[in-house]
């Protein structure tokens, strides 16, 4: 049998990790398509442990309270102008973000939409 000779190409990128309530989940969608991210995971009533104490998921029925994540990968300067977008809701409401360096292999997954 042939060992497979190819190698998989990994390309830079960055990744973005958001943590808000939920009532800010809209205003963070809306950044992301604003900016031109390809696609996105949101998570939906997440608990936690983190500066204010433990957070539950799910409290009720209230999707307002609740934690929510969203995860993307985009080019830098995407990465860039979310985090410039956020900026002013940081301000003014909890919430918490990571930026990573990461490598994919579909390059063209990531690239950024033009309307």
């Amino acid at each position: 049998m042939q060992q497979a000779t190819q190698t998989l190409e990994l390309h830079p990128m960055k990744k973005i990790e958001i943590i808000v309530k939920g009532d800010q989940a809209q205003f963070v969608r809306d950044l992301m398509e604003r900016t031109g991210i390809s696609g996105y995971t949101m998570i939906r009533d997440v608990a936690g442990m983190g500066h204010h104490g433990f957070h539950e998921g799910r409290l009720l029925f209230n999707d307002t309270s609740s934690l929510v994540v969203y995860v993307a990968v985009a080019p830098e300067d995407t990465i860039g102008r979310i985090l410039k977008g956020l900026r002013p809701m940081f301000e003014k409401h909890p919430g918490v973000m990571f930026v990573s360096d990461v490598a994919v292999s579909r390059l063209e997954y990531f690239q950024p939409v033009t309307a």
